[in-house]
């Protein structure tokens, strides 16, 4: 598959993925279960359409832990993440028509229950961002970590990667809508929170730092983390391979052994 269909297919997933998830979102007040299952099914809906074609990565941060763990080139995931950009603001443009204005187009921010936690005002302070940054790191981890292991086809083939894969965006999402909207994904926040400010909503862009860098951490410590862990594994799957071919190269000596037996005996 060429790199640029590749490419029109993660800018039309990730499209799709925040028109309709975050789409959920704008309309439902960010309802929790409404907007975790709409993540989680554009994921499944996706993973089964174009997951064939890309790999349905439509996240930076999943794009530079497959770069991690060398199952892409650099090149490849640099170009997935500029497509998964590109398509973030056109799923963003065609949800802002839909609104009637780009004022509210599911951008993430701070959310009240830890402004209240961490300001007797319920202002942003430093601490909450920094709970918001750490809260990601840990969202995006847990849940490229479950893409890592899902689609390794060293150990299994991959066949229910999609729902696997939706069922831990779900999950992320169910915890972290509450603490900073449940990013996770650079592509997904970066166009609505930049989007917004056309309307005068600065929130989401003032916090952008957080929607950029926490899940780009999260996704690289999720790579470093399951090749650690597998890396012993692999060796041991190369091993057993190796040890399959050992009764062949027995026979083969038994062969050879029992011919020169026979021409002794001759």
């Amino acid at each position: 598959m060429s790199l640029l269909k590749k490419c029109l297919a993660e800018g039309i997933g990730t499209c799709v993925l925040v028109l309709f998830a975050c789409g959920v979102a704008a309309f439902t007040n960010a309802d929790i279960v409404a907007t975790a299952l709409a993540f989680g099914l554009v994921i499944v809906a996706m993973a089964y359409s174009i997951g064939n074609i890309s790999g349905c990565h439509i996240n930076p941060a999943v794009s530079l832990g497959m770069a991690m763990s060398k199952r892409m080139s650099w090149k490849e995931c640099g170009f997935y993440i500029l497509s998964q950009v590109i398509g973030a603001f056109v799923g963003s443009f065609i949800l802002a028509l839909f609104m009637g204005g780009f004022g509210s187009l599911g951008g993430n921010q701070i959310q009240s229950a830890v402004l209240e936690g961490y300001s007797d005002t319920g202002d942003v302070t430093a601490a909450a961002l920094i709970v918001g940054f750490i809260a990601e790191i840990i969202l995006t981890f847990v849940f490229v970590i479950a893409v890592l292991g899902s689609t390794d086809t060293r150990f299994h083939s991959g066949k229910h990667a999609g729902i696997v894969i939706g069922l831990a965006l779900t999950l992320v999402h169910l915890l972290g809508l509450n603490i900073t909207g449940t990013s996770v994904n650079p592509a997904r926040s970066i166009a609505p929170a930049i989007l917004q400010c056309i309307d005068g909503n600065t929130t989401s862009a003032s916090q952008i730092w957080i929607w950029i860098l926490a899940p780009c951490i999260g996704g690289i410590l999720a790579a470093v983390v399951y090749n650690a862990f597998t890396k012993n594994k692999e060796q041991k799957i190369d091993s057993s391979k190796l040890s399959d071919t050992l009764p062949e190269e027995k026979t083969d000596e038994a062969a050879a052994e029992e011919t020169a037996d026979d021409s002794a005996a001759e």
